[in-house]
C-alpha cells in the first residue's frame, strides 16, 4: 500500500470519486457536495488530497474506501455483494436530472425489478422500475406535457386514465395515450 501523503495524489483521488458517483465533471461533484467548484479546481491544480470527500463518497456509494483512497484493490469489496448501487435522478422543474448513485441493501429490492432507478422529488425518494409490461392502477413516473412527475394513475374504461397526486389539487381524466408512462413506482421512502 502507498504511504499517505496529503500533498500528493489529489487528482487521481478526485478522478476516482467522480467515477464512484458516476459524474463526468467536477461541477457535478460540486453541486452534489456543496463544495465550490473553485475549491475542487484548487485541489486539482495543487494535487491536494481530498480525504473528507473520499470518506463521504465511500459512505454514500458503498465504493471501497481503500480503492477511493489509493486506487488499490477492487472498486467494491467482496462483502459488498449484498448491496446495489442505483443511478439516482432528481426531478428539477419537471425534468429528470442525473444526480449520482444511491446504494441500497439488496433486501430492499424486489426480485422482479429489472431496470431499477432512484427518483428524488421534493416529497420523497422513490424506487422505480423502467421495465414494465403493462400499465395498471398504481403510482407511476409519468411525463405530462413535457413535465416529469410522480402520479397516481387509475385506469377507467375505453383507454382513459384518472391522474391524481399530491401536487394536483383536482384529479383529471385524459386518454392514456395523452401521457407518457416512464416507470412503475415500486416503493417510496418519505419523510414524516
Amino acid at each position: 500500500m502507498n504511504k499517505f501523503n496529503p500533498n500528493h495524489g489529489g487528482r487521481e483521488a478526485l478522478t476516482r470519486v467522480l467515477e464512484a458517483y458516476g459524474f463526468k465533471t467536477r461541477t457535478e461533484l460540486s453541486q452534489h457536495t456543496g463544495i465550490t467548484n473553485s475549491t475542487f479546481g484548487t485541489w486539482w491544480s495543487r494535487d491536494y488530497y481530498p480525504a473528507q470527500v473520499i470518506i463521504w463518497c465511500s459512505l454514500e456509494t458503498g465504493v471501497s474506501l481503500r480503492w477511493l483512497a489509493t486506487g488499490e484493490g477492487p472498486m467494491y469489496d467482496d462483502a459488498k455483494g449484498d448491496i446495489t448501487s442505483l443511478t439516482r435522478y432528481k426531478i428539477i422543474k419537471g425534468k429528470l436530472v442525473e444526480d449520482g448513485h444511491l446504494v441500497l441493501d439488496n433486501s430492499l429490492l424486489s426480485p422482479e425489478l429489472t431496470e431499477p432507478k432512484i427518483i428524488v422529488s421534493d416529497e420523497a425518494i422513490s424506487l422505480v422500475d423502467y421495465s414494465f409490461e403493462e400499465i395498471s392502477d398504481g403510482t407511476w413516473l409519468v411525463e405530462i406535457e413535457g413535465k416529469v412527475s410522480i402520479r397516481n394513475l387509475e385506469l377507467i374504461p375505453v383507454g382513459k386514465v384518472r391522474v391524481s397526486g399530491t401536487e394536483i389539487k383536482i384529479p383529471f381524466e385524459c386518454a392514456l395515450n395523452e401521457i407518457t408512462v416512464l416507470a412503475r413506482v415500486d416503493s417510496v421512502l418519505r419523510k414524516v
